[in-house]
This record gives C-alpha cells, structure tokens and sequence, in this order.
C-alpha cells in the first residue's frame, strides 16, 4: 500500500457547505481511495506528503449533460466521420472536460451508442479520464426532436423493448425526448409534447432543460425529489456565440426562450427543487470546458454558491448513481479533486480557473487539453 498525504489545504466539506482550513486527507495510491481525512495536524505516519499551499480544494465537478462525440469548435459544417474520429473527438472532448475540472459525467444521447463503450473502459479501469455514465442512443417519437440520430418509437410497448435493449447493451441511463426543442427542426418549440404519457409511464430521475415550470410541475417535483438539470447555457451559447452565424431560426428560438428559461430556473432554485448541472455540452456552440460558465449563469438566475455546489457534488453524484465512490472527499471515495487559488463559495467564477486536477489521487498533466478555438461570448444583445 502507497499513502500520499495531501495537506496544508482547505477541504470543501459538502455536508457543512464550507472549506476547512488547515485540513489534510490521505490517499491510497493503489486504489485511488481516500483512506483518512483531518484537520490540524498532519498524521506522523504519513509516507509521502504534498503541501498544497493553502489552496482551496472541491471534490471533482461531475457534469450531468453532455454529448461526447460532437465537434464543436472549431465551427464549420458537419461530415461524415469513421469510427476512429469518432473515437478521437470523444478523447478530446473528454480530456477537455477534465482540464476544467470535470471528473465524472452522464452521457444523454449518442449516436450508434458509442458512450456505452466509454462506460465500460471507465468502469474496467481502461479509461483513467473524465468517468461516463452512458444511456446509448436516445429515445424519440417518429418525426419528434431528435429523431434523426436517435432511435423513434411508437407506443408503450416499443417503448418498453427499446428500453430493454438500451440496458441489454450496458446503458447505465435511459435518456427520452418527450418535447421539441431549439436545434434541430424549425418549425418544432420546447413546449411542444411529443410523446404520450403512457409511452412515459415508468417515470424520471431527472428532466433536462424545463423551459417552462409552472405551479403544478413545481409541485410534481417537490412531492418527488425528481432532480432539475437546466442547462441554461445551452440556448444562451446559441445567442452568445452564434447570432450571425447558426441558422437564424435557431437564433430566433433561442431569443423567445431564454428569459423564461432563466425565470424557470430562477423559481425552482428558490422553491427547493434538487438541482444537478449539466451543460448539454456538444449542442450548438456549447463548449466542453463550459462547466462554470453554466454555474455562473446559475448564479445570474437566483440559486446561491452553496446550492451550485452541491448540484456539482454530492447531487449529480446521487443523480448518476455514483455517490458510493464520488462526490465528497471522505474516507472510502474515491480521490478525485480540484485545486483553485480562491474560493468558489465565495465567488462562482473561481470555478473557470482551476490550477490542477486530480484522479484517483494522481494530479492529471492536462497540457495541450485545453481546446484554442473557442469563440467569445461577444454577440447577441442579452442583460446577462
């Protein structure tokens, strides 16, 4: 057994939702698991120490919406690709959510199922990077959002087989798109149902995006638990990044729905609703290092640093089924964790500029992860 130390640092401890000064943790570097944590004085028995310099420390960010096989940036038309760029695209665009401090995420809907395989390495230990949840293809209506890349049915029993095929091939997530959306069909709007609820019976863990909550969904989700992931940067990109260069269609939409989007978001976070973060990272413009950004626009809509950060935490690791092994820095979990000059429940923006990023205990080389096209913020005519 090999024991790394890490002290002189001060700890977010999640259940108390504040950093620890002068704390230390150690880490089995056989098994990537925390093995004790403190603060005060360092363990004499301690084989190896590290002293983070009075650094602020969080558990790894686990980032509940992504796509991870599409090319974002730099922006150009789509093509035809083989299996190995897709492989490629995805080792980036997971590398890339790494460098910014994303060690865990839930996959929702790839095309030939190609994140069921990323599951599998992560959970063989193949794959050290940025840990997949994968749900496979998602589920559509015949003609519906999305229908084109994932799979449409019909019917409650289409439904049912579809969803036992997903699990029959190692889907750890059942992703299904009950309504339109904003980019991918013109003449399609978010509230826009497209499936019954008969074909939605079985129920949700989660629902992404909610343009819209009105008094009975807020209630539904109070008297559930079932966890919000907004997704707010996913429309604001759209404006911010592509007015003048996506479709204006897209645009157009973007513009009706952001501000209830936000108000949307705004009244769940006041009213108790459990929050996970996702970007919907791979839609249109929307970056894999977009994590914070979608934490400060978070902020912008009313929840607090506090509610952000357990969304980032120990909710998306409740969410994704993980919490056994991520989420806190505490004995028995795994060492997974983000090292930042300030403090992020102080000020939301620290999360764009973390110093280091650790595995399994280890800190990741991330040079050359980063990805250099990334277009500005600088179009559109939004307040925020």
């Amino acid at each position: 057994m090999s024991i790394r130390t890490y002290h002189n640092a001060q700890v977010y401890d999640v259940a108390q939702a504040k950093f620890i000064p002068n704390s230390w943790f150690s880490v089995d570097l056989t098994t990537g698991r925390i093995t004790a944590t403190g603060a005060g004085a360092t363990p004499t028995d301690a084989q190896e120490l590290v002293d983070l310099n009075n650094k602020f420390i969080t558990p790894g960010m686990i980032n509940t919406h992504v796509h991870i096989i599409n090319k974002v940036f730099p922006y150009g038309p789509k093509a035809s690709r083989e299996p190995f760029e897709i492989a490629m695209q995805a080792q980036a665009n997971l590398n890339e959510m790494l460098a910014s401090g994303v060690t865990y995420t839930r996959v929702l809907a790839t095309a030939q199922s190609f994140d069921i395989g990323m599951q599998k390495m992560t959970l063989n230990g193949q794959w050290r990077g940025t840990g997949v949840v994968a749900s496979g293809r998602a589920f559509s209506t015949i003609g519906g959002h999305a229908s084109k890349i994932g799979e449409a049915l019909s019917g409650p029993e289409e439904f049912r087989a579809g969803v036992r095929r997903r699990i029959e091939q190692g889907a750890h997530a059942i992703k299904y798109m009950a309504s339109g959306g904003i980019a991918f069909d013109q003449f399609e709007q978010p509230d826009m149902p497209q499936m019954t609820e008969a074909e939605m019976a079985a129920g949700v863990d989660s629902v992404e995006h909610a343009f819209v909550i009105d008094d009975e969904a807020l209630e539904l989700f109070q008297s559930t638990g079932t966890y919000l992931t907004p997704t707010l940067v996913a429309p604001y990109v759209i404006i911010k990044r592509g007015d003048g260069l996506l479709p204006q269609w897209m645009v157009d939409k973007a513009y009706k729905w952001v501000d209830s989007h936000f108000a949307a978001f705004g009244k769940a976070a006041k009213n108790g609703v459990n929050l996970a973060l996702g970007t919907d990272a791979g839609s249109p413009l929307n970056g894999y290092a977009d994590t914070a950004l979608e934490a400060e626009l978070w902020s912008i809509a009313g929840a607090t640093n506090a509610q952000i950060l357990q969304a980032l935490f120990t909710n998306a690791a409740d969410l994704l089924q993980i919490s056994a092994d991520y989420g806190e820095l505490v004995p028995g979990k795994m060492a997974d964790f983000v090292v930042f000059d300030a403090s992020p429940l102080a000020d939301i923006k620290v999360l764009q500029e973390p110093k280091r990023v650790a595995k399994f205990g280890e800190f990741v080389d991330t040079t050359g992860f980063q990805n250099p096209y990334i277009l500005p913020l600088d179009k559109g005519h939004l307040a925020y």
